[in-house]
């Protein structure tokens, strides 16, 4: 069967998190004509380098997004909370008229086949229609197909907001329940790369990983799977500092669970964090997709990652 691989990518969100380590990875592979997508009111600047076309569109056009997208054959979109409903749609519908095969809807997150996290935690549920819009335009559009990526919180982001419970600046950790629950998390960059080598796998293979296995499924990454006594342990080691540095304290999941759905209902959508953080630290709710879905860590050839020297850098940047 075909060994054939993608050479034509087109990205949205490029200059974002995410985005910009993915536009890397992508150029790294010296493979892909990569088209950058842009509003036509983005002044963002991307990298200067001949295998790269900007073109900007407008979002409420659906034409000028056919146009932008169009000879491509695969669509990433790494797209902000507040692109992440209509404009995606929007951008999806256009992506399959201008005969894009493979899209990489905004997911990037928590694994979205767990209904019970899609039920918990409104962001997650968010992702659930772009995926449904894209099996809907296959019944017109054949050989349309998403991957899902899914790499639980970016570490390196989770480290510096606290969001784990960890703050190292003021050496004060709170360990929800014990802080034993283990979960995956993924580094930035990994993510990018797990994006780049994920679309040079050839489109059909007779043996071996290829794009078509994953077509309409999840792809799991990681770069730690580890526990919040773990990040503790690692962040001493790379500071130089022990227990007796640290105010440690412990809280119950639930209840930081409990108080992000109040703030949320009251329109605090800071609330949001204590759910994310909270569905992957409570025990039994899906932050460890490691133990029961695997990673497709060792297909994409990604890299083990020492997490006391990544948080060395962290702690000095």
């Amino acid at each position: 069967m075909s060994s054939q691989k993608l050479q034509n990518v087109a990205i949205v969100g490029a200059g974002g998190q995410v985005g910009k380590p993915t536009l890397q990875a992508l150029l790294d592979t010296k493979r892909f004509n990569i088209t950058v997508v842009t509003r036509e009111s983005s002044s963002t600047k991307f990298p200067s380098d001949s295998s790269i076309t900007v073109k900007s569109a407008n979002y409420d056009s659906h034409d000028s997004i056919v146009s932008a997208l169009k000879d491509n054959e695969a669509l990433i979109l790494m797209l902000n909370f507040e692109a992440m409903g209509q404009v995606q749609l929007q951008i999806i519908d256009a992506a399959a008229d201008a005969g894009v095969k493979w899209i990489l809807p905004t997911e990037f997150g928590a694994d979205s086949a767990n209904q019970g996290l899609v039920d918990m935690v409104p962001i997650n549920a968010m992702r659930t229609e772009p995926r449904k819009r894209i099996e809907e335009a296959a019944k017109t559009h054949p050989g349309l197909s998403w991957i899902g990526v899914v790499n639980n919180p970016w570490f390196e982001y989770s480290l510096k907001g606290g969001f784990f419970g960890i703050d190292f600046k003021n050496k004060a950790a709170t360990f929800y329940d014990e802080g034993t629950t283990r979960f995956n998390t993924t580094l930035i960059g990994t993510v990018g790369l797990a994006v780049a080598r994920l679309l040079s796998l050839p489109i059909e293979a007779t043996s071996g990983p290829s794009l078509s296995k994953y077509a309409n499924k999840f792809i799991y990454i990681s770069s730690f799977h580890t526990t919040q006594r773990e990040i503790l342990e690692a962040v001493q080691k790379a500071t130089n500092t022990t227990d007796s540095d640290w105010t440690v304290k412990k809280a119950s999941a639930q209840a930081w669970i409990d108080e992000g759905n109040e703030k949320v209902a009251k329109g605090d959508f800071s609330g949001m964090i204590n759910l994310l953080y909270g569905a992957v630290m409570k025990e039994g709710l899906g932050g460890d997709f490691e133990a029961t879905r695997g990673t497709s860590n060792e297909v994409l050839g990604l890299p083990k990652e020492d997490m006391v020297e990544v948080i060395k850098k962290i702690v000095e940047a």
